[in-house]
């Protein structure tokens, strides 16, 4: 499928790469994909690295040309930003340096993060340096599945961490969930939601949250 290939190659990756199965989630049941060495993981995901703010982007933010002038900072967080990168902050001692400024500075570092990743990245362009060097070595988990089935009452878990689904049909049937832990972005071709012959209610967040942690 050329169209499943065009989503693998935005992370690099190729249709042989994907699993040829397709993944079904059974009437109430829950399947855990975590990248986590905590979690039994029902695969194991494709690990991408990176460093660059801007490819980290193009895996799992929202392109500029969809939000643009959209700004997700208020006057605060761009401030504390501003306030904590003035030199005299910086060099100052160590006893100098109070908690609440520090706290603050990372708070609106990830602020900043999330406004560069999912809001118009070209209004937050000066702190790209600064959120580099806060985020490090980025590390994101990507499933690949030709096509994925959550039936009613069951539920798909994605673990820690940023977590990427690539498929090229996804079906949720009424009552059935996605749920994760951390970030998760979904590239699809196709989206629908079914109903099924028999319904059944899917467990709320606790109860899933507590058969994780089980």
């Amino acid at each position: 499928m050329p169209e499943f290939a065009k989503l693998l190659e935005q992370y690099c990756l190729k249709p042989e790469d994907a699993e040829q199965e397709e993944l079904v989630v059974p009437c109430r049941s829950l399947v855990m994909l975590s990248a986590s060495p905590r979690h039994t993981s029902y695969r194991r995901p494709k690990l991408l690295q990176t460093a660059d703010l801007d490819e980290l982007k193009r895996w799992i933010g929202v392109p500029d040309a969809a939000v643009k002038s959209r700004c997700l900072l208020d006057r605060e967080q761009r401030a504390a930003l501003a306030e904590a990168e003035r030199p005299a902050l910086v060099q100052a001692a160590p006893e100098a340096q109070k908690a609440t400024p520090v706290a603050a500075r990372l708070d609106a570092l990830r602020a900043h993060a999330q406004a560069y990743l999912y809001g118009d990245s070209s209004l937050v362009s000066k702190a790209k340096p600064s959120i580099e060097k806060h985020i490090g070595l980025a590390v994101i988990g990507v499933w690949m599945f030709p096509k994925v089935k959550v039936s009613s009452g069951s539920v798909l878990f994605f673990g820690p961490g940023a977590n990427v689904l690539v498929a090229s049909e996804v079906e949720i049937e009424e009552g059935g969930q996605i749920v994760s832990m951390g970030p998760l972005t979904v590239r699809v071709i196709t989206l629908k939601k079914t109903v099924p012959v028999f319904k059944y209610p899917g467990p709320g967040l606790d109860q899933v949250l507590k058969l994780v942690r089980a």
